[in-house]
């Protein structure tokens, strides 16, 4: 019984690694996979790839790409304030 519920255990972590790296490699190939190909996405990515690669002009170091986003997806510029 012990030997059947070790298999088991090890078929369910196995499982479940290949998933995570499966999701992992697909987030690799399209950084939106969500998204439909159009101007939005193509404008997203060009900038993102721009500011991350060093030697562009655009390039900016990883602590200045930091910000903050509320629910609504406009950037918090002061304390919340928080309606019912």
């Amino acid at each position: 019984m012990k030997r059947q519920t070790l298999r088991l255990l090890a078929s369910v972590l196995a499982l479940a690694a290949g998933l995570a790296l499966a999701a992992h490699a697909l987030a690799q190939t399209d950084p939106l996979p969500s998204w439909n190909d159009g101007p939005a996405k193509q404008a997203i990515i060009k900038f993102v790839q721009a500011t991350t690669t060093q030697g562009n002009p655009a390039f900016l170091p990883l602590g200045e790409r930091i910000a903050t986003f509320d629910q609504d997806g406009t950037l918090w510029v002061e304390h919340p304030i928080y309606t019912r």
